[in-house]
C-alpha cells in the first residue's frame, strides 16, 4: 500500500486501509474499489489522504504501534468522554483510565517499533484522533524514559485528556479558519486553565494527569502560557505532552494550515530543543518516529519515485525504497528495491505525497 493525497486519488483505485468515523463505524472498507461518489463523500468529510494499493505496492504493510482495533476503540471512547463533558457531565475517569491502560499495554508489547502509521481522520473528528495520538506518542516517550507502569498510566490519562478544556471554548472560535482576534486568542488560551480545573476537581484523576492539561502550552524558555513557567518548573508529564501535541498538530491538516511532512515536523521539533522543549526529552521523543513512514511516496536524488517499504532504528533517514517510476515519471513494472543505507550516492530529496 501507499499513501496518496485525496486530490490525486482517482476512480478505480483500491482502498488499502479502512476509514472509520470517530464512533468506530466503518465509512469505507479496505479492498473497496473507489468510485466517484466515494470521492465526493471523502471530500465532504474533509479527508486529506488515504492508503491505496496497486500491483507494485499490494504486499507493503504499514505497521502501527497499536492495533487497528485498539486505535479505533480508543478514538471512539475519547469521543464519548469528550462529548459527555461538553454537555456538562464530569469526566468519565474510569473510561479514560481504561483507554490509557489499553494503549499502555499495547505500546509495551510493541516497544521498539517505530511510529509509521498516520491515522486517516476527518476534520470533524480532529480532537478525538488528536487526543489518542498524543496519548500514544507521550506514552511511547515515557516508556523510552523508563517510566514504571503507574507513571505510564497517569501520563496516558493526562495526555488523552490534555485538550478537554477546549470543550469549554466557543466552537466558533476553536474552529475559526481566519486569524484570531486578540480577544479570541485570549479565550482559546483559557482552555489550559479550563481543562485543569475540570480534571483537578475529579477525585479519580491524579494531579499529575491534570497538570498535562494545565501546562502543555508552557515552554522550556518561559515563552508559553498560562503562567510562563520555565525548565523544571514545568511538570515533566506536561513537557512530554507538549512535544506530542505539537508534533501531531504539525502532521495533521487543520483549518488554518496544511500538514507538513513527518521529517519536516521532526526537524522543527529538534530545532526547538532548548527553547520550546527540554533537549533531554526531544531525543527520546523523535527516536520513536520514522521520518519517512512506510507507505510514503518519495522522490530520490536521481529523480526516480518510490515507496518506502522498510526502515530501521539504525538508519531511519535511509530506508528501503521500492521504485515505482523512473526519472521521467514513467511507471515501471519490474520490482526494484534500493536500500539507501547501503547506497551512499542516493538519498531522499523530497516527499512526493504527504
Amino acid at each position: 500500500m501507499r499513501r496518496l493525497l485525496l486530490d490525486n486519488v482517482t476512480a478505480g483505485m483500491k482502498l488499502a486501509k479502512p476509514l472509520y468515523s470517530a464512533d468506530g463505524r466503518i465509512l469505507l472498507n479496505a479492498g473497496l474499489e473507489i468510485k466517484d461518489r466515494y470521492l465526493d463523500r471523502l471530500r465532504n468529510l474533509e479527508v486529506t489522504y488515504v492508503y491505496i494499493e496497486d500491483d507494485l505496492t499490494a504486499d507493503i504493510d504499514v505497521p502501527d504501534v497499536v492495533s487497528e482495533k485498539a486505535r479505533v476503540e480508543a478514538v471512539s471512547s475519547a469521543k464519548q468522554v469528550m462529548e459527555s463533558v461538553k454537555v456538562g457531565h464530569k469526566v468519565d475517569a474510569t473510561e479514560a483510565k481504561r483507554v490509557a491502560n489499553m494503549l499502555v499495554d499495547e505500546l509495551c508489547r510493541s516497544h521498539g517499533t517505530l511510529v509509521n502509521f498516520v491515522d486517516m481522520r476527518t476534520k470533524a473528528d480532529y480532537l478525538f484522533g488528536h487526543s489518542v495520538n498524543v496519548c500514544i506518542l507521550a506514552t511511547m516517550t515515557g516508556i523510552s524514559l523508563g517510566y514504571d507502569e503507574l507513571r505510564l498510566r497517569d501520563l496516558g490519562v493526562g495526555a488523552l485528556l490534555h485538550d478537554v478544556g477546549k470543550l469549554m471554548v466557543p466552537p466558533a472560535i476553536v474552529n475559526k479558519t481566519d486569524r484570531l482576534t486578540p480577544d479570541e486568542l485570549a479565550e482559546v488560551r483559557k482552555h489550559a486553565m479550563y481543562g485543569f480545573e475540570t480534571l483537578r476537581k475529579n477525585p479519580d484523576v491524579s494531579l499529575m494527569s491534570a497538570h498535562c492539561a494545565f501546562q502543555h502550552h508552557e515552554r522550556y524558555d518561559g515563552s508559553g502560557y498560562p503562567r510562563s513557567l520555565r525548565d523544571s518548573d514545568i511538570h515533566q508529564f506536561a513537557q512530554i505532552v507538549a512535544l506530542a501535541d505539537v508534533y501531531d498538530a504539525l502532521t495533521a491538516d487543520v483549518s488554518y494550515r496544511q500538514a507538513v511532512p513527518v521529517y519536516e515536523a521532526l526537524a522543527i521539533i529538534t530545532k526547538a530543543a532548548g527553547t520550546y522543549f527540554d533537549p533531554e526529552l526531544v531525543e527520546p521523543f523523535v527516536a520513536n518516529i520514522a521520518p519517512y513512514p512506510i507507505g510514503s511516496v518519495v522522490r530520490l536524488s536521481d529523480n526516480r519515485v518510490g515507496v518506502v517499504v522498510d526502515i530501521s532504528h539504525e538508519s531511519k533517514t535511509k530506508p528501503v525504497v521500492r521504485v515505482i517510476a523512473d526519472e521521467h515519471k514513467r511507471r515501471i513494472n519490474e520490482l526494484v528495491e534500493i536500500d539507501l543505507s547501503k547506497n551512499s550516492r542516493l538519498y531522499i530529496a523530497d516527499v512526493v505525497e504527504r
